[in-house]
């Protein structure tokens, strides 16, 4: 049986205007192209002012290089299509006079400064699983030696390390290797400092003396729920939950700094905007509870998207600096900017603890910063620096911490955490009970006339 005349010009005409269709987007997609490449000023090779980074820029490809003395490894390779590059990721890049790059990236707080160099170093190459056991010894070594900021808070003498690198060509299976690196970072209590492998992570970070098996993050969240008494409502695209309670204390649980940012949409808008749903809601409350006391982080941008609802002025919160070599980068000062001009100012409790950690640090840092806010619990975990990575040779990743963060009074936490201004240790034996002692101190604090 033949095909219907009529249903056969039909399924020509449809798939001529497929293709059709296809042959616009692709020339659409060529014509942006010429128009989003990297600008003639922006092409060639980059190392980072830390020298952590080198970055490659060609009309058609962007490359980003892991580097120390010890190594240059490709870390990531992405189309040179930077307006895609923006709405994908928020990255972009502006060269100010040909030998100076900006790199914003969208989740950090401060750019990253490049100058150019003449040409890709002869050292740099893709990383290779069956690299010698020596040469991934040395570039962890070197890439902390040269960037970690805090071994002298942590008490390791890090020159002393070098005596643990395999001599000679020895045989080490991966799990050898990978016992070797995490015993060369053994001591340096910060949880920015990782190994990551296929089979297995590692960080050196010491967890609260109060975390027991049984207390995990998740069980630790559900006690909170449970003691506040009733049903919080989540937030779209956040880990943000709230209530109000029938005597108006607000009650809002922030489990990660965290969002699930809209396509092209840039992460600290995305939680400000989120936040605002909260806002509204407790915004006749007579006192909130922030309660971020097992937030491990995750985005300095978000956190203070949240705390934009809390200053109805810009208000300069901290300063920052990255190591560079020997000495420190120029200080970038973080400045938390106001939502609206309606900000929350009823007197807001903070509630930390130990597992506070990283960018809810970074939210601590800010919201103290403010007349009515009030930190009560324990310090936090003292791991502020954003995490700088690196690829080893062998494809394996490390993350350190190369940046110091201070009060604007010049303060470090770095390794001690934020101390509270109402300081209660959190009670394990209490939690396993299911009571939360430092949520019913937090209430009776609000509730004080």
């Amino acid at each position: 049986m033949g095909t219907h005349p009529r249903r056969a010009v039909v399924m020509r005409r449809l798939l001529n205007q497929f293709w059709l269709l296809i042959g616009t987007a692709l020339a659409v997609l060529i014509v942006s192209w010429f128009i989003y490449m990297p600008n003639a000023d922006e092409r060639g090779v980059w190392r980072s002012q830390s020298g952590a980074m080198i970055l490659t820029l060609t009309p058609f490809q962007a490359t980003l290089y892991s580097a120390s003395s010890a190594s240059c490894i490709k870390q990531i390779a992405f189309p040179a299509h930077m307006k895609l590059v923006e709405w994908a990721e928020g990255a972009t890049i502006h060269s100010h006079d040909g030998n100076n790059l900006t790199l914003n990236i969208d989740g950090t707080l401060d750019p990253i400064q490049f100058a150019t160099i003449a040409a890709l170093p002869d050292t740099c190459k893709n990383p290779n699983p069956s690299v010698a056991p020596t040469e991934v010894f040395d570039a962890l070594w070197a890439a902390m030696d040269e960037h970690y900021a805090f071994f002298d808070l942590h008490g390791v003498n890090w020159d002393a390390r070098r005596a643990l690198a395999p001599t000679g060509a020895p045989t080490l299976t991966d799990n050898d290797l990978f016992a070797l690196l995490s015993q060369t970072l053994d001591g340096l209590d910060d949880g920015h400092v990782q190994l990551v492998s296929p089979f297995d992570d590692y960080s050196p970070s010491i967890a609260p003396e109060w975390l027991t098996d049984t207390l995990t993050y998740a069980s630790l969240t559900q006690a909170a729920r449970d003691a506040v008494g009733a049903d919080l409502a989540p937030v779209d695209l956040t880990v943000i939950e709230y209530t109000v309670l029938p005597d108006g204390v607000a009650y809002v649980l922030i489990r990660y700094m965290d969002i699930n940012t809209p396509f092209g949409a840039r992460e600290q808008a995305a939680a400000a905007t989120a936040f605002a749903e909260v806002a509204r809601a407790i915004d006749d409350a007579s006192a909130i509870i922030i309660d971020i006391r097992y937030n491990p982080g995750g985005s300095d941008s978000v956190a203070f998207g949240f705390a934009s609802h809390f200053t109805e002025q810009p208000i300069d919160v901290f300063t920052k600096t990255t190591r560079v070599r020997t000495s420190q980068s120029a200080p970038f000062t973080a400045t938390l900017m106001p939502y609206d001009t309606t900000p929350l100012d009823q007197p807001v409790i903070l509630l930390t603890s130990k597992l506070t950690g990283s960018a809810s640090e970074i939210f601590t840092l800010a919201m103290r910063e403010l007349p009515n806010v009030t930190v009560m619990g324990e310090a936090t975990s003292g791991g502020l620096s954003d995490i700088l990575e690196f690829t080893l040779p062998n494809g394996w990743s490390l993350g350190l911490s190369n940046q110091t963060y201070l009060t604007m009074d010049g303060t470090s936490f770095e390794a001690i955490g934020i101390p509270p201004d109402i300081a209660i240790q959190t009670d394990s034996a209490a939690l396993q009970l299911g009571t939360d002692p430092v949520l019913r101190a937090a209430f009776a604090e609000a509730r004080q006339p």
